[in-house]
C-alpha cells in the first residue's frame, strides 16, 4: 500500500488508553493503523516521544465578535483543534433558517475548519415554529439563555418547555446557559444602588448557588419534556449536585466545563478586570477542584471553550464591559499543563472530553473523533516535554488579550492536520481560507 503521510513511532491517545502505534494517511482518510507500519510514503514523519491525538472538537464557539470565522479558525488549528460547532445566534426580529442558513455560507467560504451549527435562540416564542425545519438543515441542537434577562436574552421556563417539547419530538439536543438570571439581575441591582464596586462584587452577584438552582431547574423541565439536555459551561462546585443526580438516574443528561473553570479563578477577575468580565463568572479554588472532579467521575463528558472574544482593556469600566474572553487556542495547552502534568486528570480521559465524546454527542463519531482506519485524517501531534510561555505576542485572536499572559506550561502542539491536510506545523500557518464542510449534526441517539 502507498499512502501520502506516514507518522511513525507516536503514542497514540484514542479509545481511553495510550497505545504505540503507526498511522498511514492517503487522501483524506487515515487507511492503515498498526504498532509497525511498512508502506511506500511520500512523506515520513517520526512522532518518537510525541502523543497523537484525534483532532480536539470544540462544541462551544463564538465566531461573530473579534474573531470571525477565518480568525477563529485559525486560533483553533493552533490550539489543535480540528472541529468546531458554533453558536449561529438568531436574534429578535430574525429566523432560524434564513439566519443559519447564511451563517453556514459564510462558513464554507471563510473558515479552514469543519464546522457544524447550534441555534442560539433568543426570541423561542416567534422562532418555535422554525425549528423542525432546522433539522432538515442539519442542526439538531438548540441553546436558550436562563440569564441576561436585562439584556432580553433570557428565555423564561414557559417558552424553554415549549422548545424542549418540540426538540423532544424531532430526537434533538437542548443546550442550556443556567444561571437564574431574574435574582441575578436583582443582586445587581442591590449591590449597584449600594455603590459597591462591580468588579469586587462581580461574582457575588452571579453566586454559584443560583447557578446550580438553574441547572437543577433546566435538567427538572427536561425530564419532564423528554428532552436531552446539553448543560454549558458549568463553573459551581454546586451544580455536581444536580448533574451527579441526573447521571444516577440514566437521565439524557450532558454536563461540559470550560478551561477558564478548570484553571482560573476570581484573582485574575481582580487583577485584569474587564477582560474576565466573562458569564458565568471565574469563581475559586474550590471551584476548579470540583470541576476536575467532575471530568473525573463522568459527570461532567465535555470541555468546550465558549471562545467568545471582544476587545476589551483592564481599565475599562468593568460594568459596562462585554462578556467574554478567547479560549479557544489555549484550552488544549492550559488543560494539559493543569490536568495532566499536575496530576488532576489522565490524559486519555482528558483527550476524550475534548474529542471522542463531544463527537458521539453531536453524531460525529467515528468520522470525527477517532483515530480508526476509514476515519477523517484529523489529527493532533502534541510535544509532552516542551516548555514555553504563553503571552499576547504568540496568539491569534485579534481581542488583543488572554487571560493566560506568562503563564508558562508544558506541552505544546507541533502539528495540526485536517482531512489529510496539515494546517499547522512548527508554529506556522499553513492552511487557508476556505476549504471547510459542514456538518450535519445527529443526536437522536439520546432517545434509543
Amino acid at each position: 500500500m502507498s499512502v501520502d503521510l506516514l507518522i511513525t513511532n507516536g503514542l497514540v491517545v484514542a479509545e481511553g488508553k495510550i497505545t504505540r502505534a503507526d498511522l498511514g494517511i492517503r487522501g483524506e482518510k487515515i487507511v492503515a493503523r498498526a504498532p509497525r507500519l511498512t508502506l511506500d510514503a511520500a512523506r515520513v514523519i517520526d512522532a518518537d516521544g510525541k502523543y497523537i491525538f484525534p483532532g480536539l472538537i470544540d462544541a462551544h464557539v463564538h465566531p461573530i465578535y473579534s474573531d470571525d470565522k477565518y480568525d477563529t479558525s485559525i486560533g483553533a488549528a493552533f490550539g489543535g483543534v480540528t472541529t468546531l460547532i458554533h453558536y449561529a445566534y438568531v436574534k429578535p426580529g430574525e429566523k432560524i433558517i434564513p439566519t443559519c442558513e447564511s451563517f453556514r455560507d459564510d462558513g464554507l467560504q471563510n473558515s479552514m475548519l469543519d464546522f457544524g451549527i447550534h441555534a442560539g435562540l433568543f426570541d423561542v416564542a416567534n422562532q418555535i415554529g422554525d425549528v423542525p425545519a432546522a433539522f432538515a438543515l442539519g442542526i439538531a441542537s438548540f441553546k436558550v439563555f436562563m440569564t441576561y434577562a436585562k439584556l432580553k436574552w433570557m428565555t423564561d421556563d414557559y417558552w424553554m418547555a415549549a422548545l424542549m417539547d418540540v426538540v423532544a419530538q424531532q430526537r434533538g439536543l437542548v443546550n442550556v446557559h443556567c444561571e437564574n438570571g431574574v435574582v441575578t439581575d436583582y443582586l445587581e441591582d442591590k449591590y449597584n444602588r449600594a455603590g459597591l464596586d462591580s468588579k469586587k462584587m462581580f461574582t457575588a452577584m452571579r453566586p454559584a448557588r443560583l447557578e446550580a438552582e438553574a441547572t437543577h431547574r433546566a435538567i427538572s423541565i427536561a425530564q419532564v419534556m423528554g428532552c436531552a439536555v446539553y448543560i454549558v459551561h458549568n463553573s459551581a462546585a454546586e451544580n455536581l449536585e444536580p448533574l451527579r443526580r441526573a447521571k444516577q438516574n440514566g437521565w439524557r443528561v450532558v454536563g461540559e466545563t470550560c478551561p477558564q473553570y478548570l484553571t482560573l479563578t476570581d484573582e485574575v477577575t481582580q487583577a485584569l478586570g474587564a477582560p474576565a468580565k466573562i458569564g458565568p463568572p471565574l469563581r475559586y479554588a474550590h471551584d476548579n477542584a470540583a470541576m476536575w472532579q467532575g471530568l473525573r467521575e463522568g459527570i461532567l463528558t465535555t470541555i468546550g471553550s465558549d471562545h467568545a472574544p471582544k476587545v476589551k482593556k483592564s481599565d475599562d469600566n468593568f460594568f459596562d464591559a462585554a462578556y467574554g474572553a478567547p479560549q479557544i487556542e489555549t484550552m488544549l495547552p492550559m488543560c494539559y499543563h493543569v490536568g495532566v502534568n499536575q496530576g488532576n486528570l489522565t490524559l486519555p480521559t482528558l483527550i476524550a472530553a475534548m474529542s471522542e465524546t463531544p463527537a458521539k454527542t453531536f453524531g460525529l463519531y467515528p468520522r470525527k473523533g477517532a483515530l480508526q482506519v476509514d476515519s477523517d485524517a484529523d489529527l493532533v501531534i502534541f510535544d509532552p516535554t516542551k516548555t514555553w510561555t504563553i503571552s499576547q505576542a504568540n496568539q491569534h485572536s485579534k481581542a488583543g488579550f488572554t487571560l493566560y499572559a506568562d503563564k508558562t506550561v508544558t506541552g505544546a502542539v507541533e502539528l495540526t492536520m485536517q482531512r489529510g491536510c496539515i494546517l499547522v506545523e512548527n508554529g506556522e500557518l499553513r492552511g487557508a481560507r476556505g476549504g471547510a464542510q459542514f456538518l450535519k449534526t445527529d443526536t437522536s441517539h439520546f432517545y434509543k
